[in-house]
């Protein structure tokens, strides 16, 4: 069988080449908050509201490492 346990594990945590799902998830929330830090916002409701999509970003890629960590392959 070619997705037994061990190589879905690899799939989710990286190994050799591969940085796995959990990691290029690591990689998009850097990358987010790397993107909202670097933003120029003169606005005070803009900045507000930007810092809002971006912490629920945030909570939901959180959510979804938290998911796919939990999963257990037999």
């Amino acid at each position: 069988m070619v997705y037994d346990a061990s190589f879905c594990h690899k799939v989710v945590n990286g190994s050799g080449f591969s940085s796995g799902v959990l990691n290029h998830l690591d990689k998009v929330q850097r990358a987010i908050e790397k993107n909202y830090a670097d933003m120029d916002l003169e606005n005070a409701s803009v900045q507000e509201e930007m810092e809002e999509i971006v912490a629920e970003m945030v909570k939901e890629i959180e959510a979804l490492k938290t998911y796919v960590s939990d999963v257990h392959f037999k």
